[in-house]
């Protein structure tokens, strides 16, 4: 006897957790796989606090302007503007069903707690029907009937169509948007073709009207953009969803996306040909930089794209055939090499020197015979020509000595056309990024890499003594906190990873502006200290598969709150400078 009533006790509490799951669910089980769009907010008054916690901790002011506005804009979406009889313990949907010949109709599934009193806020053009203590209504009476009948056959429903890991990334987020996008592909497909015959058909109009000068090639250029928007459109034809996430942290927003095609599409293929990777180098560079990047992928079709743009750059010149033939042979033999990730990060100096100065790592073997074909390259630049730039090469190998690296050195001194550039500004850019001595590199080869400093104040010693460093080193990145904190919110594996500091970048910019007009810095350190504007990093990290393009972005709190504190005192002190009317 009690062990059969232990057994109902069970079966009756699985029965119970089946039928909140199921409740929880519904908002979604009424919207047909016809839907182009599909919406999904979780528990708006949930993801209000969450999202009321995170503006409480970037500025206490913030979080009732916020509260005000979220529900005014949510109160419109929905058409019921007050919120009346909304539940919003529950998570609402809608539905946006598209057509070449109608305006995008739209269903709605929200949650009620008073049936009455949602309906009397509801616009007289809208039809509904009540199920199960949720709403759905319409303007189009078909949609509302084509609800009732996804509702008791769950392979009429949106998410038939979408995979596993879609699922997830859309049930997990607090506020989710799913994409047909094949179905759009279908509907829009006279559009696209058009807008591919409109693309080829605006180049061609920018090849003919470009006045170039004599020796200029503009060929690269157009053919990059070429590439670059027949590419687009090719992804756009192979899709088959995209789904994006929300979610509110503790900690901070991250925004997970997911970008599928079908099956061994042209796209499809290029995704498979370049698998993610770690990148561990990354933590090796010097620590406080503004932004880190590490890149991976098919890095042989990277390098023939790069070498066929720049050998188009040689002047259409009888003389230069021959250099342009030897350059092919160069392009050849690199390929040969074996390549890896790449690395990349930047920091801003001072105005007298050039503003800009970069570090760059790429793995590379065997390094020795990059450093021969490199030099080999750096010989014939001077038959290559950019658009209305004249430049000057001057190329030393084997320039300094450091440690047991020999260090090869380039300074490119360019000046723009005074034509194209009559007010000086490209000009003037120039020097405050790299300095009035032009654009200086430094390179070095040890073992498997090739190593870049550029930049009047780049130190090539600087990098090398961080990758040379101890693991437990406070002067590599890998041990600043800030930098530790970003790296984990990226993906395991990636494509493309991207670390930037967004608030620290414009604190740099507005006191280099401020030197410019020789005024006082407008952050200096102990202001930064004071205004809590401290060092943080927006995480974006890339990763393609078999069939997709995955995404996620994460942006910390103390982004935000060094966001919001350098925008109050730069707003302040612009007031101060503004004269009385």
């Amino acid at each position: 006897m009690f062990v059969n009533w232990k057994n109902l006790l069970i079966l009756s509490l699985l029965l119970f957790s089946c039928r909140g799951v199921s409740g929880a669910e519904f908002s979604q089980t009424a919207i047909s796989s016809n839907a182009g769009i599909v919406i999904r907010l979780k528990q708006p008054g949930e993801t209000q606090q969450k999202l009321t916690s995170i503006m409480n901790q970037v500025d206490e002011s913030l979080s009732t302007i916020l509260g005000a506005n979220l529900r005014t804009f949510l109160g419109r979406s929905i058409s019921n503007p007050t919120l009346a009889g909304v539940d919003n313990t529950r998570d609402m949907c809608v539905g946006v069903f598209l057509s070449q010949t109608k305006r995008p109709g739209l269903l709605y599934v929200i949650p009620v707690s008073d049936e009455a009193a949602f309906k009397a806020g509801l616009g007289e053009n809208y039809k509904s029907v009540v199920q199960e203590k949720w709403i759905i209504y319409s303007e189009d009476q078909m949609l509302i009937d084509q609800a009732l009948e996804v509702i008791k056959d769950s392979n009429q429903n949106f998410q038939a169509l979408m995979s596993a890991e879609a699922k997830e990334m859309f049930a997990t987020g607090d506020f989710s948007v799913y994409v047909n996008s094949e179905k759009l592909v279908t509907i829009y497909q006279p559009q696209l073709k058009l807008a591919g015959q409109q693309f080829q058909q605006a180049l061609t109009q920018l090849s003919e009207s470009v006045k170039t000068s004599p020796g200029v090639n503009t060929a690269p250029i157009l053919s990059m953009y070429s590439a670059l928007g027949k590419g687009a459109l090719q992804a756009v034809q192979d899709s088959h969803s995209y789904t994006t996430a929300l979610t509110v942290e503790q900690g901070g927003l991250r925004l997970d996306s997911l970008f599928e095609v079908k099956p061994d599409s042209q796209t499809d293929q290029l995704f498979q040909k370049n698998p993610p990777k770690q990148f561990d180098l990354l933590g090796k560079f010097p620590a406080d930089q503004l932004a880190y990047f590490a890149g991976a992928g098919n890095t042989d079709a990277l390098i023939t794209w790069g070498m066929n743009f720049t050998a188009q750059m040689f002047d259409e010149t009888t003389e230069n055939q021959e250099a342009r033939q030897k350059f092919d042979s160069i392009v050849k033999a690199i390929r040969s090499l074996k390549f890896g990730s790449y690395y990349f990060s930047f920091e801003l100096g001072r105005l007298s020197e050039g503003v800009l100065n970069a570090y760059t790592v790429s793995e590379v073997s065997p390094s020795g015979e990059m450093r021969k074909y490199t030099r080999q390259m750096m010989a014939m630049l001077k038959n290559m020509s950019l658009p209305g730039v004249k430049q000057e090469i001057k190329y030393t190998p084997d320039a300094e000595k450091i440690g047991d690296e020999t260090v090869d050195l380039t300074v490119i001194k360019q000046e723009v056309d005074p034509e194209s550039d009559p007010l000086r500004i490209q000009k003037r850019m120039l020097e405050i990024l790299y300095g009035a001595e032009g654009i200086t590199n430094r390179m070095a080869y040890p073992e498997g890499k090739v190593l870049q400093a550029m930049g009047g104040t780049a130190s090539m010693g600087k990098l090398l003594m961080a990758l040379n460093a101890p693991s437990d080193s406070r002067q590599i990145a890998q041990n600043q906190p800030a930098f530790k904190s970003a790296l984990s919110k990226g993906l395991e594996r990636s494509n493309l990873l991207a670390l930037i500091d967004v608030p620290m970048i414009l604190t740099k910019i507005i006191d280099i502006l401020a030197d410019l007009q020789h005024q006082k810095a407008l952050f200096p350190t102990d202001l930064k200290e004071k205004q809590g504007i401290e060092v943080s990093y927006l995480t974006f990290s890339l990763a393609t598969g078999q069939q997709f393009l995955r995404t996620k972005t994460y942006v910390p709190v103390q982004n935000l709150k060094s966001g919001f504190k350098l925008f109050t005192v730069y707003s302040a002190r612009r007031e101060k400078i503004q004269p009385a009317n």
